[in-house]
């Protein structure tokens, strides 16, 4: 009858084969005394049913929280492009002719705005040609003024001796000299305003030399570089400063090829640096791949002046991969054979079986993944290392996955 009893409630409560070989081996002490000592078997089998009653209570069913498996036809990631930070504008300043280096208005970091003065060479030779050339013009400009006194004086006598021959009062020789006299004066005319244009246009490049001379700041910015000091010998188009715009910054990001018909100048693209956003509009894709990137270079104009020049930055775009599969918290996932994950799934009859994946896509918390799942299926989010395959367990209630 002990036998029975104790055979029905480990079958009651799902003892383990050890445990009823513990609760026998307690049973084969003392049942010997059964017979004399009724009421000590009696405490015997309650403290077997309190025995099994507590192993049945750590045989209880595992509580697993699951996710249910929601198909998706795509996702959507976000990528980082690192660029840097560049000048609108920055021009490398010259002298278009050689000479010495009379001054240097500037410095390093002085903010000059557009057409400032910034150097000037030795120009006293440039301007005595100038000087010069300004008397040439005047000389040509008092011959023109004779020749056309003397030209007015030569036509106004052939039309005389015109009427004088007309009337008969002066011979044809007479009247062929005024005529043919008029007609050199004309020409040595057209020789004085020909010869005043000639220095008028001397003049004019005597004073480009002397203007050139000088170096004005084509736009408002920052001096980056000085090259030369005063006293030095500079050659024509020669550096003598660097002049970097502050007030404009472009980003240059170099992105895939794939990407750039994508990209569009209405949208509300933003550029990191040190972690804080700034607005960025796109301005151009330039057409020619980078032989060692293998990308194109988009140029952004930012709205801020706070990046330094040459700083570098990222750009963030995000886009849609149209591929099925499924968001899966990373808590889901074991690690499996051939590079691929697992995740266990519980079935109708709260099992726990396998299924093998492969990640597409990682973020911070979620994968997304394809592979043998079916839509609904309830997958275990988080303690996977507590279960195996074949294992009976209580599922908890479900969470939504993050879409």
């Amino acid at each position: 009858m002990l036998t029975l009893l104790t055979l029905g409630l480990a079958y009651a409560f799902n003892v383990s084969n050890v445990h009823i070989m513990h609760v026998r081996l307690i049973r084969k002490h003392l049942a010997p005394a059964w017979t004399h000592f009724t009421r000590l078997a009696v405490a015997v089998v309650i403290l077997e049913l309190l025995l099994l009653l507590g192993i049945g209570h750590l045989q209880a069913a595992t509580t697993v929280a699951f996710v249910k498996a929601e198909a998706q036809d795509g996702y959507t990631a976000a990528r980082v492009y690192a660029g840097r930070a560049v000048a609108g504008r920055a021009s490398e300043l010259g002298f278009k002719h050689g000479g010495e280096v009379e001054q240097l208005l500037v410095d390093i970091g002085d903010v000059v705005a557009a057409g400032t003065l910034l150097a000037k060479l030795d120009s006293a030779n440039a301007e005595a040609q100038l000087q010069q050339a300004k008397a040439d013009v005047s000389l040509a400009a008092a011959n023109l003024a004779a020749l056309e006194a003397e030209t007015q004086l030569a036509r106004q006598t052939e039309a005389r001796f015109l009427k004088l021959r007309q009337a008969g009062h002066a011979s044809a020789q007479v009247y062929d000299e005024q005529r043919l006299a008029l007609r050199a004066k004309e020409a040595q005319l057209n020789v004085a305003r020909a010869n005043l244009l000639r220095a008028e246009a001397a003049r004019n490049a005597a004073s480009i030399i002397v203007d050139e001379a000088h170096i004005y700041a084509p736009f408002a910015g920052t001096v980056q570089a000085r090259h030369l000091d005063e006293g030095s010998q500079v050659g024509a188009g020669q550096n003598v400063l660097r002049l970097v715009e502050v007030d404009h910054t472009e980003a240059h990001v170099g992105i895939p090829e794939a990407l750039a018909a994508r990209l569009d100048a209405e949208a509300d693209n933003r550029v990191i640096w040190e972690g804080m956003a700034y607005p960025a509009r796109l301005k151009a894709v330039l057409p020619e791949v980078d032989p060692t990137t293998r990308t194109l270079t988009a140029v952004f104009d930012l709205e801020t002046s706070e990046i330094p020049l040459g700083a570098v930055v990222e750009l963030e775009l995000t886009s849609h991969i149209p591929e099925p599969g499924y968001w899966l918290p990373l808590t889901a996932l074991t690690e499996s054979d051939r590079g691929l994950w697992g995740v266990f799934v519980i079935n109708a009859e709260s099992v726990i079986e396998r299924r093998l994946v492969e990640i597409i896509h990682a973020e911070a918390d979620r994968a997304y993944v394809r592979g043998t799942l079916t839509p609904g299926e309830r997958v275990v989010r988080t303690g996977v290392q507590r279960i195996v395959p074949g294992q009976k367990v209580s599922p908890s209630t479900a969470v939504a996955a993050r879409p």
